[in-house]
């Protein structure tokens, strides 16, 4: 009469591997997001905003107004009497989680946009941080004549 072997057969060991293999994949569906992902995501949107804006006021001989605030941005436009508006066509924007914006020269604190985008193809020159926990993660900048640059801060 023959002794069972000890151990465990290929079938075994290959359903325990598929299992802990579900399990990691569950694990990373279940991770947040982190911060440096939605600081891309938005500092991406920002700066094709930006571009969009740019297209729209060189088309359509409208200047626009970008309002920053540390949580959320508004679009403006300069009406025929001069004064910024809130663009209808644009709703505000807030930011998700701990992410804010840091506009680093000092700008007006009115009701005036620190960020302005010209019909003649100009913007005002700026560098924006976008901070995730007070720790500075990307910059948008440009020089006023250039496209916006996204760059992470070093």
């Amino acid at each position: 009469m023959r002794k069972p072997m000890a151990g465990f057969t290929l079938l075994e060991l290959l359903v325990v591997m598929v299992i802990i293999g579900l399990l990691a994949g569950m694990v990373g569906l279940v991770q947040s997001d982190s911060g440096g992902q939605k600081a891309r995501r938005e500092a991406e949107r920002l700066q094709n905003l930006i571009g969009l804006l740019r297209e729209d006021a060189v088309l359509n001989n409208i200047n626009h107004g970008l309002r920053l605030a540390p949580d959320h941005y508004t679009v403006q436009s300069l009406d025929r009497g001069g004064q910024w508006q809130a663009d209808q066509r644009f709703k505000e924007h807030r930011l998700p989680g701990e992410l804010r914006l840091n506009l680093q020269e000092p700008r007006p604190q009115g009701k005036e946009p620190q960020l302005w985008v010209l019909a003649n193809d100009q913007i005002s020159p700026f560098n924006l941080l976008l901070e995730y926990r007070q720790q500075p993660l990307l910059s948008l900048s440009s020089d006023g004549v250039e496209e916006v640059r996204l760059a992470p801060v070093q």
